[in-house]
């Protein structure tokens, strides 16, 4: 995005993976497949089902570890499905603290993100091994979770969730998300959008905060 018209935004909303934390979505998926015996076409569709309800709450953190046993017909712990399914996610770059804050200094900052309670507890851990001077939730004005608000992108219910709970204005808004889909509803509410391709490149669009930073 050009600078002039970065500096009429007036907030942010930040997607998590592929944006602040580097991802693997299919990763998890894959190595299930290859252990169980099941239908592969079959249990993948399973497994997406099994998430989709994980990720807007329909279901807890017990019930998706029974229902990912149960379909895969694996005998693996919990601590074995937690550790398999936070293997979807990489890592989170040593600027992107400072980065965030030097934002949040000028800009209303918020992260509206798909996802779900074992992922967020691993998010937060890693974040914090990399980033000592912030927490995590410190670095924005509010964050929306899938499994909280019960709303999922791409649905365009979910954007005027979070337009309307924080009275954003959606021409002065920018939306950067890594999903196509994510960003062309978003569109439909007005707001601006940056699609993320290639993955992880917040320093590019940020070039100036980042300088003092790198």
């Amino acid at each position: 995005m050009e600078i002039d018209k970065l500096n009429k935004i007036e907030a942010i909303i930040f997607d998590l993976g592929g944006v602040i934390i580097d991802v693997d979505m299919d990763l998890p998926y894959n190595k299930l497949l290859r252990m169980s015996n099941k239908n592969e076409n079959y249990l993948l569709i399973e497994l997406k089902n099994i998430a989709y309800e994980y990720e807007i709450g329909k279901i807890n953190d017990q019930e998706f570890i029974n229902k990912i046993k149960e379909i895969t017909a694996l005998n693996l712990t919990e601590t074995e499905i937690e550790n398999l399914w936070n293997e979807m996610l990489g890592y989170v770059p040593n600027y992107m603290g400072d980065l965030l804050a030097k934002v949040k200094e000028e800009k209303r900052t918020f992260i509206l993100s798909n996802t779900n309670p074992i992922h967020i507890r691993e998010v937060r851990k890693r974040f914090h091994k990399v980033v000592k001077n912030y927490t995590f939730e410190s670095l924005f004005e509010k964050i929306y979770y899938s499994y909280e608000i019960n709303l999922h992108k791409p649905d365009i219910k979910i954007f005027d969730y979070v337009i309307k709970d924080s009275h954003l204005n959606p021409n002065k808004t920018l939306f950067i998300d890594d999903n196509k889909n994510n960003i062309l509803n978003a569109q439909k509410l007005g707001l601006n959008t940056i699609y993320m391709n290639p993955k992880m490149n917040l320093p590019q669009l940020f070039l100036t905060e980042i300088k003092t930073i790198l």
